[in-house]
């Protein structure tokens, strides 16, 4: 199970019974939104996911699933200002929505960790930017979260996403700015946060696969190549239909010289044509004619 199916199930069980206004036929859409996202039919989860808005506006969760999206293809594609844009405009309704119901029932996990979640993203997207001041104002809140979290068991994993997503941020802020963070009392490392997100990526649990995207697109950040195509194949092989990793893996072969392979995965996403994804059929395609050429040198 990922962290996206797990609010579905955790919701329920925290209420003991749905809510008054979520029917059964509400969840299994939930649900099989959630599955197509996760098979990348983008598409069809979108669609799902504006009805459930349209039936109870007052949910956070297909807003947070639908943000998702453009999160993904800013995260894994292409790091344009437009994506940015739009993850932090859909994510911002999320948020809201979350901190409404959160405030209604200070107790509900689910909210907790929704908004961990959120503001740990957000918190990349903008560092992505080079806003580090909203990446780092968006960290410290999302931290605040994960404490809570903390506070309730601190051996979950999905804290640990959290922890490790806040200190890898800290790690990362340039030298100009590390003052605000000093100020602060703020500390932490890109290394420590590594670790954090491989105690998640190892448990048993439904958060394994989320921290193991993130060590796939953190240590292929950071160049360390090797490392990067171990999490790349975990996810490849626990979700095969998923396209975007599939780029993400032929990518990171590419980075660390291995252009046969990068090549060949390259050509079959290529053939695949996925219809929700027409930029990443483009971009492999280009990859198959530089590789090519590449590999007829050498």
């Amino acid at each position: 199970m990922t962290l996206l199916v797990y609010f579905l199930t955790l919701f329920t069980f925290m209420t003991g019974t749905p809510d008054s206004s979520l029917s059964k036929s509400y969840d299994e859409k939930l649900e099989e939104g959630i599955e197509a996202f996760y098979n990348t039919e983008w598409e069809k989860a979108e669609t799902i996911f504006t009805q459930l808005m349209s039936e109870n506006p007052n949910d956070p969760q297909p807003h947070f699933f639908s943000s998702m999206m453009p999160f993904w293809e800013y995260f894994f594609i292409d790091q344009n200002e437009e994506l940015a844009t739009e993850f932090l405009d859909r994510s911002e309704t999320a948020v809201e929505l979350s901190e409404k119901r959160l405030d209604n029932s200070p107790n509900d996990t689910t909210m907790v960790l929704l908004l961990s979640g959120l503001h740990g993203y957000r918190s990349l997207v903008a560092a992505g930017e080079s806003n580090y001041r909203v990446a780092v104002r968006s960290g410290m809140t999302g931290f605040s979260y994960t404490r809570k979290l903390l506070s309730l068991d601190t051996d979950r994993p999905d804290a640990r996403i959290g922890r490790g997503m806040f200190y890898y941020m800290m790690g990362s802020v340039p030298s100009e700015l590390k003052w605000a963070t000093n100020i602060a009392g703020l500390r932490g490392d890109i290394d420590q946060g590594f670790e954090e997100l491989k105690i998640a990526a190892e448990s048993e649990s439904y958060v394994s696969n989320d921290a193991n995207m993130l060590l796939m697109y953190l240590y292929n950040k950071e160049e360390r190549y090797e490392e990067a195509l171990y999490y790349a194949d975990l996810l490849t092989d626990q979700l095969p239909k998923n396209v975007i990793f599939k780029f993400k893996k032929a990518e990171i072969l590419e980075s660390s010289g291995n252009k046969k392979d990068a090549r060949e995965l390259f050509a079959e996403i290529n053939e695949m044509n996925h219809p929700d994804l027409p930029l990443l059929t483009k971009k492999s395609r280009i990859k198959v004619e530089e590789l090519t050429d590449l590999t007829q040198i050498y």
